[in-house]
């Protein structure tokens, strides 16, 4: 399940980490993770980063030792968890988050998602995950510090480019 949300006040690293465990504790889920929203190409960016990460648990291939840094880890596309905080990660400036929580059920996750919604004093938008206007510059300059030589753009050109270094990471 994913969501996004506007953060309302203030957090911590601290105090997402204990809400993030808490949460997987309470609710039995698999794994969770929030991301700033900025730097989330998307549904398919969390989907692929979910699935890939999913994918390297069952083959026993996983870098981190957990599914939720393993989801970190591939949507960052970076092999390193500093690295990968320090671009995903919730920092000061960071207004919108987004979010995944995976587990076994529907309810569970329903339940899992409106806590943590609760507890970060989130305001819900699933609309800010489509929000591609605002991050459009930043994913280019991101892209052409990565190598990436294109001139021009599309929408379509930077989602395929999120995905292939996510797959990228998976080969390595």
């Amino acid at each position: 399940m994913v969501f996004t949300g506007s953060i309302e006040s203030k957090i911590t690293h601290l105090d997402i980490g204990m809400i993030l465990s808490r949460n997987r504790i309470k609710y039995d889920i698999k794994a969770s993770q929030i991301f700033d929203n900025l730097y989330i190409w998307g549904y398919r960016h969390l989907y692929s980063a979910v699935w890939h990460a999913i994918k390297a648990k069952k083959n026993n291939r996983m870098i981190s030792k957990t599914l939720s840094i393993e989801v970190l880890l591939y949507a960052a596309a970076q092999r390193q968890i500093k690295k990968a905080f320090a671009l995903l990660g919730v920092k000061e400036t960071t207004k919108d988050i987004a979010g995944i929580v995976l587990g076994e059920t529907s309810q569970q996750l329903i339940d899992a998602s409106y806590q943590l919604q609760e507890e970060l004093n989130l305001k819900a938008n699933i609309k800010l995950l489509g929000d591609f206007t605002s991050k459009n510059e930043l994913f280019i300059k991101l892209l052409r510090n990565d190598g990436y030589k294109t001139t021009d753009f599309t929408f379509s050109d930077i989602e395929k480019a999120v995905l292939q270094k996510i797959a990228l990471l998976a080969l390595e």
